[in-house]
């Protein structure tokens, strides 16, 4: 489980989100897919770490290219290369939520189940969800090829 102040020691900055998205399209492995919520686009790029382990970042953008939410995203992978099929498991920390990917990933694709955990910020709130916690599930599907399908404009495609 992920405290607030774990969650805050790798939040986006959300003052500054062009640096940050320069950062995520620096990193070697960088992934995206547009998702079905609104014409969004979701964006990941993130390089291993020695011991199996991935850091990186995420980005939600709308259809007109602007940024909505960004994380920072830890994690591990099964192999210690992506170029085989290994499986992934990582957590991404949002300002309300920290989202959890786990699933098959390679250097061309991941995909799997994605878990939302809501962080409660009311006391009462707090509470409730100790007691039932609040999670959903659904499922991602990101490629590198579509990186750059998610990080052009609708009116310049």
């Amino acid at each position: 489980m992920t405290t607030p102040a774990r969650a805050a020691s790798f939040a986006a900055p959300q003052e500054n989100y062009q640096a940050f998205f320069n950062q995520m399209a620096a990193e070697p492995l960088r992934y995206g897919g547009l998702s079905s919520h609104g014409d969004t686009r979701i964006l990941l790029g993130m390089h291993q770490t020695q011991g199996g382990g991935l850091e990186g970042e995420m980005m939600r953008l709308d259809s007109s290219m602007r940024p909505l939410v960004a994380g920072r995203l830890k994690g591990h992978i099964s192999a210690t290369a992506l170029s085989q099929t290994s499986r992934c498991t990582f957590s991404i920390a949002l300002p309300h939520r920290t989202l959890t990917l786990d699933g098959p990933c390679s250097e061309a694709q991941m995909s799997g189940a994605l878990t939302n955990h809501p962080r409660p910020t009311q006391l009462w709130s707090q509470v409730t969800q100790f007691i039932s916690p609040d999670t959903s599930i659904s499922e991602y599907w990101l490629t590198r090829s579509a990186w750059q399908a998610a990080t052009t404009s609708a009116t310049a495609r």
